[in-house]
């Protein structure tokens, strides 16, 4: 039984045309991330910013990983939320291409060290951007139901107002030496993209995807509110203090603001899930709270770094633990339920209803993926620490097998999707006959 999807809901749903070439575009930019630190895996160590391999890695998994399949994923379940279809379909193929395109240029720009060809591939990518906050804007603007995950939307379209302007920003600085505080700005850039527009995106769509694929209730809205509450004050702290202020004291109250909107959500999360009519909660849940440990372990960083602690590798370890550990971690797991999920809502057709997902979810390669993308993360981690580039270099091997594995899940999930849609439409010409 899937009830998010019965009734009225399928009816919103997207041609699966639309979700998974988000889904598929994303997996492919995640072996080329992982492929490129792996060749530069040196460059890691010590890595304060600046345009290079490492920065194009970063931003392959960022824009080409998270961002893509975030677009992905809300295009289709929020009109399921909101129970609102969106605007329109041809706007989101035309976003796809806008997107693809824009990654593609500026990871090139800034791997090879072009800055000239960052430009135009961040303008494609705004301009993806921009189209995709029309959708979301006109979807969350005639919403009529799931009023937390809805508030969740709004402020994440905030941020990301912010995120396209201090991402055009860095660019001006290094194509054409626009004259600004990088470092400030590059930290503004990070919160806004990773606590803001995909961390509360994240936050926003565990509400209502967790408790349905659990079997459980949602969480509080009371709780969930005040956990938004307390994230959109240390975003705005931390944008003041980034802007105006630079002071360390403003951004250790950011720090600690964000800490306990993650605590809160987090608590909320298993509270709710502790209800759950669906035991064991699978594979899927441990890298969850794995990705819900590296959210609190970047926040407890994040404030020893504003109150001034510092160590070897400090600094690219706190990104790690907020793109990899959290951000990413946290997708790739949604993402192992969802496509499954979208996967079954479309094979059945007719008559025949909709097949359960487990039929259509390939687990060995998952079993793989997860095995290896945790050891990634450890060994990563465990390179800053001890400043070695031959720990950091096998770490990001096992990423690019994990990645492979993952998309062999999911390649495998779409040869079962059309296997079952044929199948469908065989069954549905007989009985026509």
């Amino acid at each position: 039984m899937i009830p998010a999807f019965s009734g009225a809901a399928r009816s919103r749903l997207l041609p699966p045309s639309v979700p998974f070439r988000y889904f598929g575009a994303a997996l492919m930019f995640h072996i080329v991330a992982w492929a490129v630190l792996f060749a530069s895996a040196g460059e890691l160590i010590g890595f304060t910013g600046g345009i290079g391999p490492v920065f194009a890695a970063l931003h392959l998994t960022t824009l080409g990983v998270l961002v893509m399949t975030a677009i992905g994923a809300t295009l289709q379940l929020l009109p399921v939320a909101t129970r609102q279809p969106l605007r329109s379909v041809r706007a989101t193929k035309l976003l796809w291409w806008l997107l693809t395109a824009g990654v593609v240029v500026f990871g090139l720009g800034a791997g090879l060290y072009r800055p000239q060809w960052m430009g135009p591939g961040a303008a494609l990518v705004v301009a993806a951007l921009a189209l995709y906050g029309w959708l979301l804007l006109e979807n969350l603007r005639r919403a009529r139901g799931m009023r937390i995950v809805v508030l969740h939307g709004w402020a994440a379209l905030g941020a990301l107002v912010l995120l396209a302007a201090s991402g055009l920003a860095l660019v001006a600085f290094y194509e054409h030496g626009l004259a600004l505080e990088r470092g400030a700005i590059a930290a503004l850039h990070l919160v806004v993209a990773g606590y803001g527009f995909m961390g509360l995106l994240a936050i926003g769509l565990s509400q209502f995807l967790l408790p349905m694929f659990a079997l459980s209730p949602a969480p509080a809205p009371r709780i969930a509110k005040r956990a938004l509450a307390l994230a959109l004050g240390a975003i705005v702290l931390a944008t003041l203090d980034r802007l105006i202020f630079g002071q360390p004291s403003l951004l250790a109250a950011s720090a600690l603001l964000g800490l306990g909107a993650a605590c809160v959500h987090v608590f909320s999360m298993e509270r709710a899930l502790a209800k759950r009519l669906r035991p064991p909660l699978g594979p899927a849940f441990f890298l969850i709270r794995v990705s819900w440990g590296c959210l609190i372990a970047s926040l407890v960083l994040a404030l020893a770094l504003a109150l001034g602690w510092r160590a070897e590798g400090s600094l690219p370890a706190f990104g790690l633990l907020l793109v990899v550990g959290w951000l990413l971690t946290f997708l790739l797991a949604v993402l192992q339920r969802v496509v499954p999920f979208l996967a079954s809502a479309h094979a059945g057709g007719g008559a025949r209803g909709m097949p359960l997902v487990s039929p259509l979810e390939p687990g060995g390669a998952l079993a793989v993926h997860r095995a290896l993308h945790i050891a990634a993360l450890a060994g990563l981690l465990l390179a800053l620490a001890a400043q070695s580039a031959e720990l950091a270099r096998l770490a990001a091997a096992a990423g690019l097998a994990a990645a492979v594995a993952y998309s062999l899940f999911f390649s495998r999930t779409l040869l079962r999707l059309r296997a079952a849609r044929l199948q469908s439409a065989a069954a549905a010409g007989g009985a026509g006959a």
